[in-house]
């Protein structure tokens, strides 16, 4: 029984601080220039994405994105079953690698953040 407790109240502790986490700052999005195609949340039309792997033993996955665009872009990886890449910004005509930090995920999507 004691044991059940001590569960149970660890368990409330760690679900009752995730409960008041501050939620992340939301971005405006952005507006395409002439000529650029994007939507909400997609890589626009004239950033040119590659997916890869990269190392050794273990292969990681990843995206190499080059911004053909006429601004810079901020841009992310976003992997199924994993963690996601950093947020990058890609000035023009320059080429950005977007990995994640786990080898097991799958390929998703590259999107604006």
């Amino acid at each position: 029984m004691r044991k059940f407790v001590s569960t149970t109240a660890i368990a409330a502790a760690i679900g009752g601080s995730l409960m008041f986490a501050a939620p992340g700052a939301v971005a405006a999005p952005q507006t395409p220039a002439a000529g650029e195609v994007t939507v909400l949340g997609t890589a626009p039309s004239c950033v040119s994405v590659k997916r890869i792997t990269d190392g050794y033993l273990v292969k990681y996955k990843g995206y190499d994105v080059t911004n053909n665009c006429k601004t810079a872009k901020k841009l992310k990886g976003v992997f199924s079953g994993g963690y996601d890449s950093e947020c990058k910004t890609v000035n023009p005509k320059k080429t950005a690698r977007l990995m994640s930090s786990q080898p097991w995920v799958g390929y998703d999507k590259v999107i604006t953040c």
